[in-house]
């Protein structure tokens, strides 16, 4: 059963994958209480569950906030990444059937229609989702939580280090489509380097500058989609 602090937690990590929710907005319990009708006990409950995610920085004394990713910490989270989706693609290639690349297919088919209708939302939270697609389709439940905590922190290190990622999308989709061919064509060496330089494309473009912290943005527009100025970033 879905409780009010997974609800919580949920539109916050939502709001993080879709780049919504900035590194350092206050998450005032106060104001999560009013939007979501509950007690600050269950507020708390949802802000430790994403503090132990790695999602948002609870320092004593201080307003829980976005986590904000160090540069060390960043690249630690890449390598990481880099290291388990490699394990992934080789599971992939050993034990996935026609049936999981036609899923892959059909998540590349929903991320093409996305970008095709400038849906921003949409086209950042499918381009990580294909990555925890593919893990899940590898069938280690406790790598496919893992990849979904590291992807919800890429996130909020795209935003903190100005990605340009929106420039990259068209691109990074074809690479999608070509390593599904690889996959499914048992090219291991071939489907791993091609993942490596598609991890590495978004990593080395990272603009890793002293930033300054968001401070208390509206929560009700970042986790509720009120308010107007989302475009694309």
């Amino acid at each position: 059963m879905t409780t009010k602090a997974d609800e919580i937690v949920e539109a916050v990590k939502d709001a993080i994958l879709s780049h919504r929710l900035l590194p350092g907005t206050q998450l005032r319990e106060v104001s999560l209480g009013r939007l979501y009708g509950v007690s600050r006990t269950v507020v708390r409950q949802a802000l430790h569950r994403l503090a132990k995610d790695g999602l948002a920085d609870l320092t004593p004394g201080k307003i829980a906030s976005v986590a904000q990713p160090s540069a060390k910490e960043a690249r630690e989270v890449f390598d990481m990444r880099t290291a388990l989706e490699a394990h992934v693609t080789q599971a992939l290639i050993d034990r996935a059937s026609k049936k999981d690349f036609a899923r892959l297919r059909a998540h590349l088919k929903q991320e093409r229609s996305a970008f095709a209708a400038g849906d921003w939302d949409a086209v950042r939270k499918l381009g990580a989702g294909f990555h925890a697609l593919m893990a899940e389709l590898a069938g280690n439940e406790l790598l496919t939580r893992t990849l979904q905590e590291l992807h919800a922190r890429i996130a909020l290190i795209l935003q903190l280090y100005q990605h340009d990622y929106d420039s990259h999308v068209a691109c990074l989709q074809d690479e999608h489509g070509e390593f599904i061919d690889l996959l499914e064509s048992g090219a291991s060496k071939q489907a791993i380097s091609l993942l490596k330089r598609h991890l590495g494309k978004v990593e080395q473009s990272l603009n890793i500058v002293d930033i300054k912290a968001a401070g208390d943005l509206p929560l009700r527009r970042a986790l509720q989609g009120d308010g107007e100025g989302q475009g694309p970033g």
